[in-house]
């Protein structure tokens, strides 16, 4: 796979998930290799590199920091960018969070394609595995094997009775991304809001970006069955763009998790994985 960029910028503007902060985000043609956040509001900071080491925190959502800048909730804008194939990017934002629009990562993944994307004379990393690997801990299991393509597959446990048990397979390319995975909006349930109140979280999130599953149902109607399976892994594949490798012939089962060990999966497979040009 060649390394890819856009060919022109585009801005989008919203609300904060989680900071409740008002951001406009532009998305640029970088000559740098790699994915990279700017904070433009902040004087003569460094752009962030979308990479594992960078991580500094999995608290409902993933957030990168380099030097005294930090980005939240980046999962999702990385999750299209994935799906697009795009490698090479600046992500200018004048404040802490990506506009997180209507919960899911389609209108990134429409702002990014408007962009147009650009071919570039680089190759990609490309990432494999040899032999299968599994990680546990408690509830939660991660298992990936070799495949003839890279299939993602995410079963997701709830003691809720509307959403007791969702199972969803997922053969990853731009066309399937768009379709099944894209649309599918982040969720929560009611009994957490205060929780999430009480860290400092969801301030910007309202039934118009997030689904609130409740006692009796749902905030609103469902975009798919089983939407929130299917926004599990549209954050497992925007984890997995900090690997800053293009993943191939792979089969990922989740059983559970959240960021915190799709994070761990990214670390693992560069630890395990076969990388070549």
């Amino acid at each position: 796979m060649f390394r890819q960029t856009i060919e022109k910028s585009e801005t989008i503007s919203g609300t904060g998930l989680h900071t409740g902060v008002k951001c406009s985000m532009t998305f640029e043609p970088y000559d740098l290799e790699g994915i990279y956040f700017l904070r433009s509001d902040i004087k003569g900071g460094a752009p962030i590199k979308a990479v594992v080491e960078n991580v500094s925190s999995t608290m409902r959502g993933t957030n990168l920091k380099s030097g005294g800048a930090e980005v939240h909730t980046v999962e999702h804008v990385l999750s299209a960018c994935g799906a697009l194939g795009i490698t090479d990017i600046l992500i200018s934002m004048d404040g802490p969070e990506p506009p997180v629009m209507d919960g899911s990562s389609l209108e990134y993944f429409k702002a990014l394609e408007r962009c147009g994307v650009k071919k570039l004379n680089k190759k990609m990393p490309k990432l494999t595995v040899k032999e299968p690997f599994e990680f546990e801990d408690k509830n939660v299991l991660y298992r990936v094997e070799p495949a003839d393509k890279l299939i993602l597959q995410f079963l997701f446990i709830h003691k809720h009775p509307l959403v007791s048990r969702l199972e969803y397979t997922f053969e990853f390319n731009k066309e399937n991304y768009l379709k099944e995975i894209a649309p599918a909006r982040t969720f929560g349930f009611e009994e957490e809001l205060e929780f999430l109140k009480k860290h400092g979280l969801a301030k910007g999130g309202t039934t118009e970006n997030a689904v609130v599953i409740t006692e009796k149902g749902f905030s609103s109607e469902l975009r798919f069955d089983g939407e929130m399976v299917r926004h599990k892994i549209l954050d497992l594949a925007g984890d997995l763009v900090l690997t800053n490798c293009s993943l191939r012939n792979m089969k990922i089962y989740a059983r559970g998790g959240g960021h915190k060990y799709n994070v761990e999966l990214a670390r693992q497979l560069l630890a395990r994985g076969v990388q070549s040009s």
